[in-house]
């Protein structure tokens, strides 16, 4: 009876020991895992906003070993979904919403023998390479999981840092194809109206052609502020001349006007005509990139149908403005060969 006295003894001091020995050591976290993405905020947000869109770039929702479902609600505050995996099962809980710049979830977890609660938030800083994607996780351990962890050597930020280094490659891939989405297709033969445009000319190498033709759409419109004109169409390039053998061209920034405005004689801003006629139209939903391929298959049209060209100059004309359109993916662009 002695023995198992002492025994007992012994195992009460060993717990007591444990127990002092377990609470005083530091369960705090504080995990964090950055990436820049060469996109911008408002093109990530969309991909982290609702949980549904995680299943394409989140580590754990892709292993097999983990079933999740997701909530009636998997967007905005309360938004949800749960998780069970070899361990235990979770619920991750949306607790806070600031579009384009951050997303604050709770993070519960019960693994059998004891829960636990962490802070997640998922923050978007505009850098000058892109925006910087930063995932946070942090919390307290309790005395049963500091135990668990030091028995069996387990240190999470081995265990969570790894997967957020691959969650946000994963993002990058994600935000990155999604931007390069394209689709063009002939419109046929329309009828094209005529009317006034104030213009700019310029030449240029293929590589310099967009931030230049830019710059000469915002010097045109600067003009028409400064001078109340009102803009009366959408803005437009008219390409003069394309020589494919070096990759220049001659091309003129240009912005419909109502009436005829009259310049002075020594502005590089001019006012023209254009005449009503017929094209072959094109339609291009994607990254201006994508321009050349789109018109080519204008060209073809134009060939396969035994069509002949006009002396008038192709133009295209852009939908949208990308000032307001983060995502070249939804870039629209009209493009023009004129016939006869």
């Amino acid at each position: 009876m002695k023995a198992i006295k002492y025994i007992i003894i012994l195992l009460l001091i060993f717990t007591i020991g444990g127990a002092v020995y377990f609470s005083l050591k530091d369960g705090k976290y504080d995990i964090t895992q950055t990436r820049v993405i060469d996109a911008p905020a408002s093109v990530i947000y969309k991909q982290i906003e609702d949980f549904k869109q995680w299943e394409n770039w989140n580590p754990w929702l892709k292993e097999e070993e983990i079933t999740s479902t997701m909530g009636t609600q998997t967007q905005g505050v309360d938004g949800n979904y749960s998780f069970t995996d070899d361990n235990g099962n979770g619920k991750v809980t949306i607790t806070g919403v600031e579009p384009n710049k951050s997303l604050t979830m709770n993070m519960f977890y019960d693994n059998g023998i004891t829960s636990s609660n962490s802070d997640v938030v998922i923050g978007l800083e505009q850098v000058e390479n892109g925006t910087q994607v930063t995932w946070n996780m942090k919390g307290e351990q309790g005395l049963v999981d500091k135990a668990i962890a030091t028995i069996f050597g387990i240190k999470m930020e081995e265990e969570i840092k790894p997967k957020y280094k691959n969650g946000l490659e994963n993002l990058d891939d994600v935000v990155t194809k999604s931007m390069t989405v394209n689709s063009s297709y002939v419109d046929g033969i329309i009828e094209t109206g005529g009317g006034y445009f104030l213009y700019m000319s310029s030449s240029s190498k293929k590589e310099n052609f967009q931030e230049l033709k830019t710059q000469m759409l915002q010097n045109i419109m600067s003009y028409m502020q400064r001078n109340k004109i009102d803009m009366y169409g959408m803005p437009r390039i008219i390409y003069e001349k394309i020589n494919t053998f070096n990759d220049n061209m001659i091309f003129s920034a240009a912005i419909p006007v109502q009436n005829r405005e009259i310049t002075a004689t020594d502005s590089n801003i001019l006012c023209s005509y254009q005449e009503p006629g017929k094209a072959v139209k094109v339609t291009l939903k994607g990254a201006y990139s994508n321009i050349d391929e789109a018109r080519k298959k204008g060209e073809e049209f134009i060939d396969q149908n035994g069509l002949l060209r006009s002396e008038e100059a192709p133009y295209e004309i852009y939908k949208t403005d990308p000032m307001l359109t983060p995502n070249p993916a939804d870039y629209l662009t009209e493009i023009y060969l004129p016939i006869q």
